[in-house]
């Protein structure tokens, strides 16, 4: 990952039930291209900051990521995760889908889990990946 030139928007939610502040950073650079998303947690706004996940070329191109905190579960894990999507499709000779599915320019909700420690990944089957 390089940090450097490379952000764009950052935008800070607070998850009052895992007591944990979860930043979305999208890289912005170059405005015209596929765009990478980093989610990031800290105990105080102030940070430290640590990688939760890098979702590269998410939206492809998806700008102004964030959670709204009206929308966190009461288990904290559970969550919505807003953007739009695909603003410049075939700019610079770069075509764009909509990864993941279900995006589009215009508002996207996609629904999360945040896995705890250990906690295995369920699979679309329902069985679980450990």
């Amino acid at each position: 990952m390089d940090w450097n030139n490379n952000l764009g928007v950052a935008t800070v939610t607070y998850d009052a039930p895992l007591k944990k502040y979860l930043m979305c950073v999208t890289d912005a650079w170059p405005t015209c291209a596929k765009m990478s998303t980093y989610i990031l947690e800290a105990d105080a706004l102030t940070g430290p900051w640590r990688l939760i996940v890098y979702m590269k070329d998410f939206g492809e191109q998806a700008y102004f990521v964030n959670i709204p905190s009206k929308f966190i579960g009461g288990d904290g894990r559970t969550l919505w995760l807003c953007f739009s999507a695909n603003f410049a499709p075939d700019w610079n000779g770069i075509a764009l889908k909509f990864n993941p599915p279900g995006g589009c320019y215009g508002l996207c909700l996609h629904e999360l889990r945040l896995l705890a420690p250990g906690e295995a990944t369920p699979k679309p089957d329902g069985k679980v990946v450990s």
